[in-house]
């Protein structure tokens, strides 16, 4: 079986800095897919270039807000987020209502395409809609995608659990995580055979050479099927911020753009293929 590889810019539209990292790498081929925020502050932009370069985009389905003092707002309207979408995870959890979170994603979802843009793919803000916070938030998201019949990201073997837990996780996870994956494949809805992304603070990364490493390693270990690696590139913002964690950002920006990724896939045998990969399995 072939090995297939997307390489996916998240947070499209969080802020200038990573929409000007984004497009840069969008416009040089060096990733072959990007996920559009639709509730952050620089979303209107990032829809924009969207429309205007016929770049498709995935819709990066978010419930919840990075910052409690600076929460992003509903783009629905509904009573679970009328102050705003939650920071905090037990509002969230407690006082989030499932069909509030469905008219939510449809709305992020139109906000893209209603202002000429096309959604290839779904996917989630801090998975928060992997069933991770006891929520059967992933049947709303299996729902809308089948209903506008987009892939999701959604791994179907349990080796992203490993990497993010850095070990073995429990049979009654791989089983809960089986189970959701059963839920997405009644519905119709295609998804990944397995995901990577960097789940490392900077105090252990430590530096690019740390982390290039492990991506590189990741391009290596591609099992056969279709993965997705994500990262979160963007360019600097301040030199206080660079000393915490948006200085990851500009990590992954700085590999992106070295084409080191690519390389290795190439040398490895790894084909680099869109999210429009789905369309032909």
């Amino acid at each position: 079986m072939s090995k297939y590889l997307i390489i996916n810019a998240d947070d499209f539209g969080y802020n200038n800095q990573q929409n000007s990292a984004i497009i840069e790498l969008l416009e040089k081929n060096l990733i072959t897919s990007t996920s559009l925020l639709a509730v952050a502050p620089c979303a209107k932009a990032a829809v924009a270039y969207s429309k205007k370069n016929n770049a498709d985009v995935g819709v990066h389905l978010t419930i919840n807000s990075d910052d409690e003092n600076k929460k992003w707002q509903s783009l629905s309207d509904v009573k679970s987020f009328e102050n705003g979408l939650p920071h905090n995870q037990k509002d969230l959890v407690f006082k989030t209502k499932r069909k509030d979170v469905r008219a939510e994603l449809e709305k992020q979802y139109r906000f893209i395409t209603d202002n000429g843009g096309t959604v290839d793919h779904a996917d989630n803000h801090c998975a928060t809609l992997y069933g991770i916070n006891g929520r059967r938030f992933y049947i709303d998201a299996f729902d809308f995608c089948a209903e506008h019949n987009l892939p999701y990201r959604f791994p179907k073997t349990s080796g992203f659990l490993e990497k993010q837990f850095g070990r073995s996780v429990p049979e009654i996870v791989k089983k809960y995580q089986q189970m959701i994956v059963r839920a997405g494949e009644k519905r119709g809805v295609k998804m990944l055979d397995d995901l990577v992304s960097n789940p490392w603070p900077m105090s252990r990364i430590g530096n690019l050479d740390t982390l290039e490493k492990y991506y590189l390693n990741a391009v290596d270990n591609c099992v056969d099927g279709i993965t997705e690696m994500f990262l979160h590139p963007a360019l600097p913002i301040d030199d206080a911020q660079n000393q915490g964690e948006w200085q990851k950002r500009v990590l992954e920006y700085r590999i992106l753009k070295s084409g080191c990724l690519l390389e290795r896939a190439k040398q490895k045998g790894v084909t680099v293929v869109s999210w429009k990969v789905f369309r032909c399995s």
